[in-house]
């Protein structure tokens, strides 16, 4: 009898201690943190449905329009205020994904370009496998996000630069197909 409550207790506790101790957990169920949801955006102030609705349509789109062959469509959270981008683990990023779980936009990164970056991220995370990606050259994940993002140049950090021409070199002409079997080898 000890151990079935034992057992109970454990499988009832989990739950709550991912909940308040591992936050991009909160992704699974972004509406108990108190966001409000459409599909696959979510946002703190119901105001401001439409516009992270646009963002993330357009972001989509021009992903798509640039030939980036996204398949899938994860969930973004478009936090209004820190303390909510902090509730779901970020920090001093402007925008997070978090591998099987969504992307949590910072206040100030409601910008498209932002959003695309991310999405380019989760293209990698779904071609590549998210721990291969983690595993690549950073000229490769973070030159591939920059180079499709549509970022202006005045916001792409310094660094990231000779990353975006190193990505673009190495992708030049080859087809998305043989950009997704060449990474494997990176």
């Amino acid at each position: 009898m000890v151990k079935k409550l034992s057992l109970i207790l454990a499988v009832a506790l989990i739950p709550a201690l991912a909940w308040s101790f591992a936050k991009p957990t909160r992704l699974f169920l972004p509406h108990l943190n108190g966001m409000q949801c459409n599909g696959s955006v979510c946002v703190e102030d119901t105001k401001e449905m439409e516009k992270a609705i646009e963002l993330y349509g357009s972001a989509i789109k021009a992903i798509s329009t640039s030939g980036v062959p996204l398949r899938s469509r994860p969930t973004f959270v478009y936090c209004s205020t820190m303390e909510g981008y902090q509730s779901f683990g970020g920090g001093n990023e402007r925008a997070v994904s978090y591998p099987f779980l969504g992307t949590v936009i910072a206040p100030a990164s409601w910008q498209r370009y932002i959003t695309q970056h991310e999405l380019i991220h989760w293209f990698q995370f779904y071609e590549i496998g998210a721990v291969s990606t983690m595993m690549k050259p950073e000229w490769f994940r973070e030159g591939m996000a920059y180079v499709y993002s549509g970022a202006p140049e005045s916001d792409i950090p310094e660094h990231y630069l000779p990353m975006m021409k190193r990505y673009s070199d190495w992708h030049s002409e080859k087809s998305w197909p043989k950009v997704i079997e060449q990474a494997g080898h990176l």
